[in-house]
Parts: C-alpha cells; structure tokens; sequence
C-alpha cells in the first residue's frame, strides 16, 4: 500500500485489511511523509500488528509501490491495495489462493462485478518473479499502473482475471455515472476517451481489447468497450493523439457526487 495524507479514510480501510492477515500475510505500507495524522494511524497499527511495516519515504506512488514491494518478504505480492477502499471480507486471501493455483499465471487481475467504480478498486496479485520480469512501476504519481500493465502483456507470462461479487467499496466521493447500474451506452463518452489515452499511453488496440477482457463484468459491456474502442483508436489515430490526451478530463458525470464532492476526473490513476 502506498499512502500520502489518507487519515481520513485509512482507519476504516485497515479495519476490513489487517483481519485477512491475522492467520498469515504481511502489510508493508509506503507513507510519502503525510502530515495529516495519517502516520499516527499507521504507526498504532504496527504496534498492534507484528505483520504490519512502515516505511517513511518521500517519493511518487510508483516509487513506493515498488518499495513496498521490495521490502515484502513473501513470494506473493498484492499491488493497488489502496487506503480509501473498504475491502469485502477474505477478498485478499481469494485471490492470492487463485494465482497459487493457476500455476501458469503470473498476475491475477481481481475485478468486483457490483463495485461502483471497479477501475477504483481492482487489485493485482504477482508471483514476485513476474513483477520483477515485468519492471516494475515507472517513476509517476499518476497513471502508474498502466505500464506495468502493458509490460506484463508483452513478458510473456500468464495474466488472469478473478470475478468476484465485490471487491471493495470506495470510500472516496464517486460520481453516479460510474455506478455498475449505468448502462455502457451512458459511458460512452468515458469509454471513447479512456481508450484515446490508453492508446497514447502505447497500447496496440489488441492489448486494449485483451486489458477490457479482464476487467470486464458482462459480455455486454465487454462488447460495447470494443466497439467504442476500436472507434476511439480510429479517432486517436486522426486526430494524431499526443500526451495533452492524458490530461483530459473525461468524467462520466458532470453532476456532484452524494457527498456533495465534485466528480473526479475519470481518467484520474490510484
């Protein structure tokens, strides 16, 4: 986990994080010198848990998920493990049992069918050699993941997706668009933009296809990501699409969110 300035959300998240430990499992968490009282949570919770690390770093988020990483000691690691989300119950213990027994797998993809935003809450579980083969996470606080993701496709090994019901709610503000209620024709505009940055970010629309097979929660909108992909590409590629792409904002919703916070920007990395 990486955090910087989370204390508003961090208790709750390690309250439904620290019981899938208990019986084995670490936590190594990552604080980019926070100065909200997210480090007094975190330093309570080591005293309390023997398996909890922290680490005080300055650095960008994927400088500190790779130091969080690096300083696991298991053979297994759990990536995008994020302290805004309230994890459902042996979440992570289910999907670390998936890739033991998918002995081709390198990566798991865990993706929750009735989560508001799973783009918000899926995680990933490595076998440690194929995090390494795949490099690792660039030095950036945004959009990190998605290099790694792309070099992984490119390694060679196996890459999986785990269904499950739910994942994790966000307990950050969400706007109503994004909820697993909205059909994909009401996303088409988030889609259509999603897919322009991805392909800037370098993926061949084959590798965005394969990356909307593994999170997808129904054929249906898988189906509809690959026809507005493909329409998105066709644009991207007209348009000559350069990096101002990624700093779009594409929010599905321009409406405030139940919390009466403003929608974040769809595109925005975790």
């Amino acid at each position: 986990m990486t955090v910087r300035n989370n204390a508003r959300t961090l208790a709750e998240s390690l309250g439904t994080i620290l019981p899938q430990l208990v019986d084995g499992g670490e936590l190594v968490v990552v604080d980019a010198l926070s100065d909200d009282g997210t480090q007094e949570i975190l330093r309570e919770a080591a005293r309390q848990y023997p398996f909890v690390t922290v680490v005080e770093r300055a650095c960008h988020r994927g400088v500190g998920r790779n130091l969080a990483v690096a300083t696991a000691r298991a053979p297994l690691v759990l990536t995008q493990v994020d302290g805004d989300n309230r994890y459902a119950p042996r979440v992570l213990r289910t999907v670390a049992e998936r890739l033991r027994a998918h002995g081709q797998a390198g990566l798991v993809f865990a993706v929750g069918a009735a989560d508001q935003d799973p783009s918000s809450t899926r995680f990933y579980a490595w076998r440690r050699a194929a995090f390494d083969r795949a490099g690792g996470y660039p030095d950036t606080q945004e959009r990190e993941d998605p290099p790694l993701l792309l070099r992984a496709f490119r390694a060679g090994f196996g890459v999986e997706r785990c269904l499950l019901p739910r994942v994790a709610d966000d307990l950050k503000p969400r706007a109503a668009g994004f909820a697993p209620s909205v059909p994909p024709w009401r996303r088409g505009s988030h889609t259509m933009w999603a897919a322009r940055k991805f392909r800037v970010m370098g993926f061949r629309y084959r590798e965005y296809a394969r990356l909307l097979s593994l999170t997808r929660r129904t054929s249906a909108r898988f189906g509809a990501g690959l026809v507005v992909g493909a329409l998105a590409y066709v644009q991207g590629a007209l348009h000559r699409d350069g990096r101002e792409v990624l700093e779009r904002n594409d929010a599905v919703s321009t409406a405030p969110t139940a919390a009466g916070a403003p929608s974040p920007r769809a595109g925005e990395s975790r």
